[in-house]
């Protein structure tokens, strides 16, 4: 029997007592030496953690210890720890740094045990090369994905010890990683069968588990090596009927799509605009873009806020039709248009005998006609008090009543409101209910004037002119460079409706190849240019007038986001007179 003797501060190997025993004296000094030489912290002790040898890399990191290693609070857990099978691998962080230990069983000497402590400094070791710092983020990754892609992930061995939980296991069983990892699975987790699995070999799927008054639904999976069972994975699918209704509920939904959908196949698509017509060189309205992009998959109601003319229409259509919904129907509501009194009937549709005059059969409202797609509710804050209250319930109970009907009628419609108009001025003066604002405040998009977003103009100028060329048929026409110069820099009350309407206005009436400013000027202001201004027909006094007043009530139009009553009143003459010279013109 070989007596080992330690230095103060547990060092290395000090000599023998019996000199008889020098072979065995020799194969210790060759361990310590071997010991020394390694580049990882290395240290060697007793079962019960007295330190036989240690490497100066060790020493280096733990400049100041007893002669027990157990003093060390990191190892403390492993001496202590009552299980037959202690954890031998193990990461940690101390003083900021990553460590790795393993420790493997040593024999030094035939009948004595003792351990191996191997400790690796990470982030020295592992990550300094390209290729462990690619397969640490890889396996960061991994895990991410392993946490998200089940609603509850466990892995158990061939003996049935739980090795492995991820993050939404530890929340579905409210327990935590530390205390159920090298538990028996069915110590944690009641009426379990995953024992069983390792046993037959047999995969269970999608089978149901009672777990005190909670039914979850479980997979239960064999993993195979060379043919044998090494251990099993535990998949939780739905972790209780509430969630196994709502998917249920939803495939059911799925299915109503799909019949909806397949009808409506060879039907045209109700929107005009898509991503394309979304113009975002400026800073702003890039992210406004990116924002609508962003939330258009999801269902949630969105708020379009703006001026008149900013393009809140575009949005909404482009919101559809990058939506899931883009096969269903979207339904355009204009709320200013609408008289009050039939905004009920519009909105909701009404029964067979309603009223007198009723259809024969009822009328669908716009909500049943967008079943299944996207309403947008244009111009919200022009809504009557009564009617709101009316959609308010709707938001929230997603189910309508016929003006004159009696029963219930379930819709599936995503919502998009839009306003030119304060909403929140508007509540504090009781002409916009508090609790529909917020029901439909949900995800607000403001899009800024193109005033604010000047570096946007070249790019609108340019989509609008080639839709224009294509509309009217010209191909010879362009913009001077002074006209583009005019164009922005020009303030726009009107916004990018009004430099459309600009641009097409320009493209009917001048003649010439090329359209300069001082055409424009003459167009925006009203302003007599110092050049020749030709126009496609005779130039004499009718004509000019004629020309004169088009120009001045398509302005006035634009800039009034086509309210008549305002334009009639911007334009000084009555809105009789109004409708009877667009009337004349031919102006819709």
């Amino acid at each position: 029997m070989v007596t080992i003797h330690y230095g103060q501060r547990g060092t290395g190997f000090r000599g023998c007592s019996m000199i008889d025993e020098r072979t065995q004296c020799n194969l210790l000094d060759a361990v310590e030496q071997w010991i020394a030489m390694l580049d990882v912290m290395a240290v060697l002790t007793t079962i019960d953690g007295s330190v036989l040898f240690t490497n100066p890399p060790f020493r280096a990191f733990f400049p100041s210890f007893g002669n027990k290693l157990s003093d060390l609070e990191i190892f403390q857990d492993f001496f202590n720890s009552s299980s037959e099978r202690p954890e031998r691998v193990r990461v940690f962080t101390i003083r900021e740094r990553t460590l790795l230990w393993v420790v493997i069983p040593f024999p030094v000497i035939p009948g004595q045990n003792a351990l191996l402590f191997l400790l690796v400094d990470v982030d020295n070791k592992l990550l300094q090369g390209e290729e462990f710092r690619e397969m640490n983020e890889r396996m960061q990754l991994l895990k991410t994905i392993i946490d998200l892609s089940s609603d509850g992930l466990q892995f158990v061995n061939s003996d049935g010890i739980i090795v492995y939980v991820n993050r939404s296991f530890e929340e579905a069983r409210n327990v935590r990683a530390q205390d159920v990892i090298g538990r028996h699975v069915t110590d944690v987790v009641e009426n379990t069968r995953m024992h069983l699995v390792l046993k037959t070999g047999i995969p269970e799927m999608a089978e149901t588990q009672m777990e005190s008054s909670r039914r979850c639904v479980v997979n239960r999976i064999p993993v195979f090596r060379d043919g044998k069972v090494i251990g099993a994975i535990g998949q939780i699918i739905f972790r209780d009927d509430a969630s196994l209704e709502h998917f249920s509920s939803k495939l059911d939904r799925l299915k109503s799509q799909l019949a909806f959908y397949r009808t409506r196949v060879d039907k045209p698509v109700d929107t005009r605009y898509t991503a394309d017509d979304l113009v975002g060189v400026s800073p702003r309205s890039a992210a406004t873009k990116e924002t609508a992009l962003r939330v258009a998959p999801t269902d949630a109601t969105i708020l379009l806020l703006g001026e008149s003319g900013v393009g809140k229409e575009v949005y909404a259509h482009t919101i559809h039709a990058t939506s899931l919904r883009a096969l269903g129907p979207f339904v355009r509501v204009n709320c200013s248009a609408i008289v009050e009194s039939l905004f009920e009937s519009e909105l909701f549709g009404y029964a067979e005998g309603a009223f007198t005059g009723a259809s024969k059969g009822g009328k669908l409202g716009k909500f049943e006609l967008a079943n299944l797609g996207t309403i947008f509710l244009d111009e919200i804050a022009d809504m009557p008090l009564e009617a709101q209250a009316k959609l308010l319930r709707v938001l929230q109970e997603r189910e309508i009543e016929k003006l004159g009907g009696t029963k219930q009628v379930k819709v599936d419609v995503r919502v998009i409101a839009a306003t030119n108009q304060n909403l929140e001025k508007l509540v504090d003066e009781g002409k916009f209910r508090k609790d529909l604002f917020f029901r439909i405040n949900v995800i607000p998009i403001t899009i800024p004037a193109l005033r604010e977003r000047t570096e946007d103009i070249p790019s609108l100028i340019n989509m609008f002119w080639e839709q224009l060329k294509k509309d009217h048929g010209v191909q010879y026409q362009s913009l001077s460079d002074d006209a583009m110069a005019l164009l922005q820099n020009y303030s726009w009350p009107g916004n990018v409706r009004e430099l459309h309407n600009v641009l097409e206005r320009a493209m009917s009436i001048v003649r010439e190849d090329t359209i300069t400013a001082e055409h424009l000027r003459v167009l925006l202001l009203g302003g007599v240019g110092r050049g020749k201004f030709s126009f496609k027909d005779e130039c004499n006094l009718q004509t000019l007038v004629e020309l004169a007043e088009r120009r001045a009530i398509g302005t006035a139009l634009a800039r009034c986001n086509n309210n008549r009553a305002q334009a009639a009143k911007l334009l000084g003459i009555t809105r009789p007179l109004l409708y009877k010279k667009m009337h004349s013109y031919g102006i819709e």
